[in-house]
């Protein structure tokens, strides 16, 4: 991959990188305030409160294994390995990492992987 290219996609990386930092610190609040409300007597309305945190806390987890994965690909970036696929060692299309920078298979040992898993996978494999 050009050294352009890389480039490019690091900027990208730290850019998601600072997107998702600025918003878990705002779910982060918004959790906080959740917590710190006095917890209504009325069911529904706890019912209501329950699913609210139940969601934040849902999406600071998906945030914080998004951080994880840029992270390991700003490593492998800094470590010249980015963008070989885990699996065959062949490169990554450029647009498979344009479109899922943080990439780490080849769609090709991806998808194998996915039909070993048989589906079992929350997430889908990189």
């Amino acid at each position: 991959m050009a050294k352009r290219d890389l480039s490019s996609i690091r900027h990208l990386l730290q850019r998601r990188r600072r997107d998702i930092l600025t918003a878990h610190l705002g779910v982060r609040r918004e959790l906080s305030a959740l917590q710190d409300q006095e917890r209504d007597p009325e069911y529904e309305e706890g019912a209501q409160t329950e699913l609210a945190d139940y969601t934040l806390s849902s999406l600071m987890e998906s945030q914080r294994t998004e951080l994880r994965l840029i992270d390991a690909a700003l490593a492998r970036l800094d470590a010249g390995t980015y963008g070989e696929c885990l699996d065959c060692g062949e490169p990554i299309p450029r647009e498979r990492l344009e479109a899922l920078p943080f990439a780490t298979r080849c769609a090709t040992d991806a998808a194998l992987l996915e039909r070993e898993r048989g589906g079992r996978s929350s997430a889908p494999t990189l």
